[in-house]
């Protein structure tokens, strides 16, 4: 509407100075219908003007309006919220300390079934300890019974070694003996029997020397 009445205005003042420069001799009437036209125009645009003001004074006044809703909609969703953190909170608080009061409790039992393990474990440790030094205290025992026999297994043995070698130390030096008058035996009568060979040979040496003899004096 504003643009409107500015071009009436322009038109109209175009209108008079083009209506001037035609026809001088009718300028003041001219002039007066360009005044009445300008005093229109501004009246029209007094009431653009009014128009736009009260249209803006009333956009500003709903907009005013919905920010106010919107904001004590907003507050009002703000603060529900608030409440349903605040109940969450709560809650939270309560299954926490309800879970550590369960925990607490649960490591109380273990701590304690644990002990008790501990105390069986020491007692059956004592036992095993008692069963192994018991054991190998008879095991001492007999080892050492055990020691007592094969020593004198061994003294026993040593004795029938020694009864031995000196039996078979005798029977040796007497078998050295019989072998030593064998050999002597033996030698004579190899001595003999090539004395005997000897002689026999010279007999025959002489025998035949005397044959050759007797051949060549012939």
């Amino acid at each position: 509407m504003k643009k409107s009445v500015l071009a009436a205005l322009v038109l109209g003042t175009t209108l008079a100075l083009t209506a001037c420069d035609q026809a001088k001799e009718q300028t003041s009437q001219k002039v007066e219908e360009a005044k009445a036209s300008v005093a229109k125009a501004q009246d029209a645009v007094a009431d653009a003007a009014k128009d736009v003001k009260d249209a803006t004074v009333e956009k500003a006044k709903e907009m005013k309006d919905a920010t106010v809703a919107k904001a004590e909609e907003l507050k009002q969703a703000a603060s529900e919220k608030a409440a349903e953190a605040k109940e969450a909170a709560v809650e939270a608080k309560d299954a926490a300390a309800a879970k550590a009061e369960e925990l607490k409790q649960a490591a109380s039992e273990k701590a304690a079934e644990a002990k008790e393990a501990a105390v069986e474990a020491k007692d059956a440790a004592a036992a095993k300890m008692e069963e192994l030094k018991q054991s190998a205290s008879e095991k001492a025992a007999e080892a050492k019974e055990a020691a007592v026999e094969a020593k004198d297994a061994a003294a026993a043995k040593m004795e029938e070694l020694k009864q031995s070698a000196s039996e078979k130390a005798a029977e040796t030096k007497e078998a050295a003996v019989e072998t030593k008058d064998a050999a002597a035996e033996k030698a004579a009568e190899v001595r003999d029997a090539a004395a005997e060979k000897v002689s026999q040979a010279a007999d025959a040496v002489s025998e035949k020397a005397q044959e050759v003899k007797e051949e060549a004096a012939k």
